[in-house]
């Protein structure tokens, strides 16, 4: 029986040159403005952990390990946690009764890899992201709601900051 795996890959243009797109990947203060508080450093086998006040189903840390940096083209990191599927789906904004039973006994340890692309392009950015990792039925069904808040992050909140970083240049 071939067990059940998952990576969830997306790409996303963004108008906004390659040096302002990396900043907002790799320094601590940016990264932590849209997506989550961090003590990341781009060195290769530097441990990091992002940090949210604990809720429910989640302990609020994420472990991180630079696994390769090539600045303004490519980042990777493991990307560790534990958390329950409620967790999930709070980060992807989803809220309901149904739900929230659905998930109540998922448990699962996270153990991925996040990686990004940045390839420049005549009038911007085209991001590439890419968590994989996700292996067994529960984190391949994790893996849909994670994806869900990755999209929200990427068409939103990235987005945003980015705006206002170009406007203060």
């Amino acid at each position: 029986m071939q067990k059940m795996e998952r990576t969830i890959k997306l790409t996303v243009f963004l108008p906004y040159d390659q040096d302002l797109v990396w900043r907002a990947l790799t320094e601590a203060d940016l990264l932590g403005a849209w997506f989550m508080p961090n003590d990341i450093e781009t060195e290769t086998g530097h441990y990091f952990t992002f940090r949210m006040k604990a809720q429910k189903g989640w302990d609020g840390i994420t472990h991180c390990e630079i696994i390769s940096a090539i600045p303004k083209q490519y980042l990777a990191y493991s990307y560790r946690g534990e958390a329950t599927g409620e967790k999930a789906l709070a980060c992807a904004g989803i809220h309901s009764d149904k739900a929230d039973k659905l998930t109540k006994g998922i448990f699962t340890k996270l153990d991925t890899v996040l990686s990004f692309s940045l390839e420049p392009t005549c009038s911007g950015t085209l991001l590439k992201v890419k968590q994989s990792g996700y292996k067994g039925i529960k984190l391949v069904l994790i893996s849909f709601i994670m994806e869900m808040g990755w999209k929200k992050q990427l068409h939103k909140k990235l987005p945003h900051l980015l705006q206002k970083l170009k406007a203060e240049l």
